[in-house]
């Protein structure tokens, strides 16, 4: 299955109607499992699932990946079994709703007290120039081909510590995305990421799922909402938010964290 399906449509421009064929971005239901037994189910992508798996069980459940770990695939009424077999034995309370694309916190209801058990997200040791973070995000763009294609599709991106390396991934969901991105980095690096990036904006649960990761910064081209910058703050993050012809609003902590230049 592929991210991007082609659906016969009428297009209307000035007054004119023609048939024509429109890429559109595919959705599909996940339905993850841990050793056979169901965790959650997903409206999600259908590229990279593995990566959605392997991200989705390390930022939701802190259940990091290991080089043994192994993720199968099979389809089931024309959805998705995506199960991951693991010789831990983890304890995890599964969903019985389906998590949409845009739900965070769908089935929570005090977000004042879950932002405050977040965990604290350790300082870089090093410090960063803001303009390489921004110029990563503007990289990221270029590797969006999914929402190029048929303008549905969000991103996310780590730019990780002492790497010439950005790893990028879309999905209809902004949540997914940013799964997916943590899955490929789980398998292709244990260098710590130094920056979350986004293609759109950023909510307190995105917040959430990089403090569980340890990323410092995150960077979006949207702006943060409040529970995002309550989040940021209670975690250590920077969010660098609503960039945009090399500016940007920054919320958290600046000090000690981006270069100064002279």
């Amino acid at each position: 299955m592929k991210n991007v399906n082609e659906v016969h449509v009428h297009r209307y421009d000035e007054d004119a109607w023609t048939v024509v064929n429109e890429s559109i971005a595919a959705e599909t239901l996940v339905h993850l499992r841990v050793n056979g037994k169901p965790v959650s189910s997903l409206l999600a992508s259908p590229e990279h699932v593995d990566d959605l798996v392997i991200g989705h069980l390390a930022t939701e459940y802190g259940l990091q990946h290991e080089g043994q770990d192994e993720v199968s695939q099979t389809q089931e009424s024309g959805e998705l079994v995506a199960e991951l077999q693991t010789s831990r034995k983890p304890q995890i309370e599964p969903r019985t709703s389906i998590v949409t694309s845009s739900c965070g916190a769908c089935d929570q209801s005090n977000l004042s007290s879950l932002i405050q058990q977040m965990p604290s997200v350790r300082s870089p040791e090093e410090q960063v120039s803001l303009d390489v973070v921004i110029n990563a995000l503007y990289e990221m763009r270029t590797h969006q081909k999914d929402f190029t294609e048929t303008g549905g599709m969000h991103a996310a991106g780590l730019l990780v510590n002492d790497e010439a390396s950005l790893l990028v991934r879309e999905d209809i969901g902004r949540h997914n995305a940013v799964d997916k991105v943590y899955g490929l980095w789980s398998k292709a690096s244990k260098k710590t990421p130094l920056a979350l990036l986004l293609s759109g904006r950023c909510g307190w649960d995105i917040v959430a799922k990089a403090a569980t990761m340890g990323t410092p910064i995150i960077a979006s081209f949207g702006a943060a909402s409040s529970l995002a910058a309550d989040a940021a703050r209670w975690t250590n993050i920077t969010l660098v938010s609503f960039v945009r012809d090399g500016k940007a609003v920054v919320i958290g902590p600046v000090d000690g964290r981006f270069e100064r230049k002279h």
